[in-house]
């Protein structure tokens, strides 16, 4: 999918008085705090975020200023904010959107969808897998991504068969980009009643596919590792020069199904995390109790996003943020999607598929028995926002400049105050769920130019 990455910067101090650098990180631990504070979080690090009350719940808006920092110019400004895209949810009220209904006769359960934008940037793909007959797509506008229509070529790749691997079943096309034309499509196979993940590719845009080996793309671990038991269903993405694979693994299923990691360098030849599971089960969860699988993930401002499926006695769908891809924090809302009262997905949720247009998080999902597919958007509830002041002297007087527009970029904006020896950040909170809180993780300024 065409999705806008960007890389925060490191945490660290600067110190009073130095003048900036090619680029310096702000000291979140000195400044000025109203309804908001240095917290210490699940990954070691230490980010601001709103005050909780005597209740446990978060004030609707917190403030932070930095201290003033010496700076020549107009400084770029950058920064890391965390925990601010949407953790709820408006189902669609055409659901389901897609399924056997609407597929051909070869498709009697319409499963686990992976999507992908056409290189003409105007619309989707989405490959889905039937229980018997292999893996087809549908193709929708990107301006009506509730509206699909299967493409003729499906089914575009057919199971194998015993006594191979893969059996008779093909399950969860998981897809990314090489290129424009050049496809990927990372699925699994269920032969011997073994989860084991495969690779096709297309050269023509999706239309057409072949497998890359005849051999699983990834091996299972060795007896008692935790993907011994399964290694598929994955989640797969190029970012700074590196393939990112989050996978679904068990030892035996009886123990749980959980995430693992990998990456490399090539897409193709992959290196396992020394320590997965990197998103395991939580046993005495309600939701979380035997099952965290099929990870959906998206990097935006520096921040690994993950939507996955989760289960405890039935599938729901969860929510994690990290800035390495493998240290995660789960979110305090959970599940972020539901079931409904009643109806198709009024049992189970599960099998997220994600993709953010100008700035609308679209989600589609699975419902009840797995095999149909329908659609929700998110909604904002916490947003966090920079300005900015400066002026010519250390401490802020009638010369300085007022505070500026909020910035839009976290990856990256020129200062928008007036050149100036001396700068001040601040940082607004806001939030309408009293559960949630925006964080801010990190602030860097550079040379601008």
């Amino acid at each position: 999918m065409n999705r806008r990455h960007f890389l925060g910067g490191a945490y660290a101090s600067l110190a009073a008085g130095h003048a900036l650098g090619a680029t310096q990180p702000v000291d979140l631990n000195r400044g000025t705090y109203k309804g908001a504070r240095p917290v210490a979080c699940p990954d070691g690090s230490v980010q601001l975020r709103i005050n909780r009350n005597s209740r446990g719940e978060f004030g609707p808006e917190g403030e932070f200023v930095s201290e003033v920092i010496p700076t020549p110019g107009k400084p770029r400004i950058s920064w890391t904010p965390q925990w601010i895209t949407p953790q709820r949810y408006r189902k669609h009220p055409a659901n389901p959107v897609y399924g056997p209904a609407q597929s051909g006769e070869w498709d009697n359960w319409t499963n686990g969808v992976g999507i992908l934008r056409t290189a003409d940037g105007r619309h989707y793909h989405m490959y889905y897998a039937d229980q018997k007959n292999g893996i087809g797509f549908a193709v929708a506008s990107i301006s009506q991504p509730t509206v699909w229509q299967e493409h003729p070529n499906s089914p575009v790749l057919r199971p194998k068969g015993a006594p191979h691997w893969e059996g008779d079943r093909l399950n969860q096309p998981r897809m990314a980009k090489v290129t424009d034309t050049h496809w990927r499509m990372y699925y699994t196979g269920w032969g011997d009643d073994i989860w084991r993940m495969g690779l096709a590719e297309s050269f023509d845009g999706g239309l057409t596919w072949r497998r890359h080996s005849d051999e699983p793309v990834l091996p299972l671990g060795d007896k008692g590792s935790p993907d011994s038991g399964a290694a598929c269903v994955p989640m797969v993405l190029r970012h700074n020069g590196t393939w990112h694979m989050w996978y679904t693994a068990t030892v035996t299923r009886a123990q749980g199904i959980r995430i693992c990691y990998a990456v490399s360098r090539d897409g193709v030849r992959w290196e396992k995390h020394a320590g997965n599971p990197v998103l395991p089960t939580i046993r005495d969860s309600k939701f979380e109790t035997f099952v965290v699988s099929r990870p959906c993930v998206v990097i935006e401002d520096g921040v690994f996003k993950m939507w996955y499926s989760m289960r405890g006695t039935a599938y729901r769908i969860g929510y994690a943020e990290s800035v390495d891809g493998i240290r995660w924090e789960r979110s305090p809302i959970s599940p972020i999607l539901d079931v409904s009262p009643g109806g198709w997905d009024s049992q189970m949720v599960e099998y997220p598929e994600i993709d953010v247009v100008d700035g609308v998080y679209r989600m589609w999902y699975c419902g009840n028995g797995f095999g149909t597919v329908g659609y929700t958007e998110g909604i904002a509830e916490t947003s966090l926002r920079l300005q900015t002041r400066s002026g010519p002297s250390r401490a802020p007087d009638g010369k300085w400049s007022e505070w500026s527009t909020p910035y839009v970029s976290a990856g990256g904006e020129a200062s928008r105050s007036s050149p100036n020896t001396y700068v001040q950040i601040r940082v607004l909170f806001r939030s309408s769920n009293p559960r949630l809180s925006p964080s801010l993780r990190s602030i860097e300024l550079s040379q601008n130019g």
